[in-house]
């Protein structure tokens, strides 16, 4: 019966140690001076679609190099805790599956803009 203690003990300080592993990741700054330099570049992205599927990218790229697995909505069911308002951001990644999966969707500039901001607000909290 010991044993068992002993043995929940240790688990629940593995699975303590790997939260605060995952929650302390960040990103070194030349990584992060590179997907600045992205972040530059899709700003002047003319079609307000390409410029949403672009900015989920280069979050998604900085969510891999802070070693999170799996696809964009895996990553934010992992990180989810990292980021104040994880709910904009899912309403951001859904956004963006519409653009990429129903033909002729389109998008206001104005939404645009916010869904871009939701992205890059989450990227400055990595």
């Amino acid at each position: 019966m010991l044993f068992v203690g002993f043995l929940c003990v240790v688990a629940v300080a593995v699975v303590c140690f790997v939260y605060w592993k995952l929650k302390s990741r960040r990103l070194s700054s030349s990584i992060r001076r590179k997907l600045e330099e992205q972040w530059g570049k899709l700003e002047g992205i003319a079609d307000p679609a390409l410029r949403i599927l672009e900015a989920e990218k280069v979050l998604d790229q900085a969510l891999s190099v802070c070693g999170y697995l799996g696809s964009f909505g895996e990553k934010l069911k992992v990180a989810g805790p990292r980021f104040k308002n994880i709910d904009a951001l899912w309403n951001a990644h859904r956004l963006r599956n519409r653009i990429a999966h129903e033909p002729g969707f389109a998008v206001k500039e104005a939404e645009a803009e916010r869904t871009v901001r939701v992205f890059r607000k989450a990227f400055g909290e990595l």
